[in-house]
């Protein structure tokens, strides 16, 4: 605990408002009646009235420095505050338990108290803006170990594939004994990740729609946008007749597809008579030529390079990971079942496939989404699942829109990290509108940029205030005749004061007052009204427990269920030297 003297004390207690007010005016009017040169011919009456007035504005006051000590590790040093915080959105009881469910995102700078968002306010959703360094994962990891302790489920999309993160939230799981709750995807270790085959399960709609959020959005080009869509045809019939045939598949299986017309002919006469096999042979029909044969060219056309994109994620860790017809993450029972989900992104290595392969996951939550919106309310996880997106810029798509909008009823708190607000826009403005505008919390750390800070200051918005100014003037002044010999003269002096007032619309917080934020320290808008000037604690564990949890124990499924794929790759020898062009 840093050391607090008086004097800082005061400056940190910002005395006032109405029971400031009282208080001291009180102990003033206790003071006056207690003078000698001001009796009233009742002493008793006086020290009476005195004393009355005195002790509970001595209390107030002496309540309010005490609280100023008590929450001292948390009082900002050196910065000056913003505002005063604004109304509480959880009152704490005299334990300092929070009178709702939620959690805490920090600590007020001016106050030293812990600021609570309601879980139904969470699940409004919250964003995090500010460059690297300043305290979004610290910010991060604070939630996800309170929803931890509470017994929720989690999702962490990590952009940075940090060791040392996952080693924490791990340690977090152990100490409260759900260490076996943790399922981690690593495409970077594939040894340490469980198996993961996101375009597994789903309708076949969803599945092509997951694989299609790698392709940016067509919508201001008709040309390209006709391919995507006869794309998505090919892609939901190819993997209807699939789940037809009741096998599974992956990645590698869907690529060959795609780019070998031998194995979607094979496809095509394993079906039986059924509406998928109907819709198979009419997609693949417009490619065949007179004498039956299917243009590998005019397919390729259609399907661009989603073919070789599927063998990146079908190859090398990825496909050590994603091979599995049977894996252990199905991300709609694992959200069901409260478990701890943690995606570590190799972001700097492999930055296209990285991003690709984030994009597919929040895809694939979409889903889980959609599937959580239709059972009873009373089935739904409680407390909500929090999924936090850490250098969310990465892997942001246009179809993140929608989760904002809806992952509310299938109680879901949607938390994206980002640097700039540039992250958004990058991919279109209807995305950062959108994302924005169906936030109900807003933390803003130090911003990089002075771009970004205008824009944080416009969404945190203007008030009216009273501008004051005080100015003086003086001057002096003599006279004497040029030519005259009379020493008489003549001199003047002036002085005078001038005071105006005038209302002027001013940001609540300037950008300059974003830009100058201290590292651990943060803005909050919450509801779009109130605003918390926080800071936020770093959590770490004492060297005595981690040294019992330096490894990460990787949770896999006790009986394997056998399940019975395509297995195309192991067969690949027979689709080579197909029928050329």
């Amino acid at each position: 605990m840093r050391k607090f003297s008086f004097a800082q004390a005061t400056r940190e207690l910002r005395l006032g408002g109405h029971k400031d007010a009282l208080a001291l005016t009180a102990m003033a009017i206790s003071i006056l009646l207690l003078c000698p040169f001001l009796k009233t011919g009742y002493p008793l009456l006086e020290k009476i009235t005195a004393a009355a007035l005195m002790f509970p504005a001595v209390w107030w006051i002496a309540s309010r420095y005490a609280q100023c000590w008590l929450y001292a590790p948390y009082l900002t040093t050196g910065m000056a505050k913003m505002r005063p915080s604004g109304h509480l959105p959880v009152e704490v009881d005299k334990h300092g338990q929070p009178e709702k469910e939620g959690l805490m995102l920090g600590y007020t700078v001016d106050s030293g108290k812990p600021v609570y968002v309601p879980y139904d306010d969470l699940m409004r959703h919250a964003i995090i803006v500010g460059q690297s360094g300043v305290g979004k994962t610290v910010a991060g990891s604070l939630l996800f170990m309170q929803q931890i302790e509470r017994g929720g489920g989690a999702v962490l999309i990590d952009g940075k594939l940090n060791s040392a993160d996952l080693l924490k939230v791990y340690q977090m799981a152990s100490y409260f004994g759900r260490e076996a709750d943790v399922l981690v995807i690593n495409p970077g270790v594939p040894s340490q990740s469980n198996t993961y085959n996101p375009i597994l399960y789903g309708d076949p709609d969803e599945v092509a729609a997951r694989i299609l959020s790698l392709i940016p959005s067509t919508v201001d080009d008709a040309a390209v946008d006709y391919y995507k869509q006869a794309a998505n045809q090919g892609l939901i019939v190819i993997v209807a007749a699939i789940k037809r045939l009741g096998l599974a598949y992956n990645f590698m299986d869907l690529s060959i597809l795609l780019m070998n017309t031998k194995a979607l002919e094979e496809l095509e006469g394993r079906l039986p008579e059924c509406d998928e096999k109907i819709n198979l042979t009419l997609f693949l029909d417009q490619f065949r030529d007179f004498k039956g044969f299917i243009d590998t060219k005019k397919m390729k056309e259609i399907f661009g390079g989603i073919g070789g994109r599927l063998f990146t994620f079908g190859s090398g860790n990825f496909g050590e990971i994603t091979s599995s017809y049977n894996p252990d993450i199905k991300l709609t029972e694992a959200l069901l079942q409260k478990k701890i989900v943690y995606v570590m992104l190799p972001t700097m290595g492999k930055d296209i496939a990285a991003g690709n392969f984030g994009q597919m996951m929040v895809s694939d939550l979409r889903s889980s989404i959609a599937e959580l919106q239709e059972i009873p309310a009373d089935k739904k996880p409680w407390p909500p699942t929090l999924a936090f997106m850490d250098e969310a810029g990465a892997y942001v798509s246009g179809t993140w829109s929608r989760m904002f909008e809806q992952a509310r009823s299938a109680h879901v708190m949607m938390l994206p990290a980002v640097q700039t607000l540039a992250n958004l826009k990058a991919v279109n403005e209807e995305l950062s509108e959108m994302v924005l505008g169906n936030t109900w919390t807003k933390i803003f750390f130090k911003v990089g940029t002075q771009a970004t800070a205008d824009e944080c200051a416009e969404l945190i918005g203007k008030e009216f205030a009273v501008t004051r100014s005080l100015s003086t003037s003086s001057g002096e002044s003599s006279s004497a005749q040029a030519m005259s010999a009379d020493p008489e003269q003549g001199q003047g002096s002036s002085y005078g004061i001038n005071f105006s007032e005038s209302e002027q619309e001013l940001y609540r917080v300037s950008a300059d007052d974003l830009k100058a934020l201290s590292q651990g320290e943060a803005i909050v808008l919450f509801g779009g009204s109130e605003i918390y000037n926080i800071r936020i604690p770093m959590l770490s564990f004492d060297e005595s427990y981690t040294c019992h949890v330096e490894h990460i124990r990787i949770n896999r499924p006790v009986t394997p269920q056998f399940v019975k794929g395509m297995s195309l790759y192991e067969n690949s020898e027979q689709y080579i030297d197909n029928n050329t062009e």
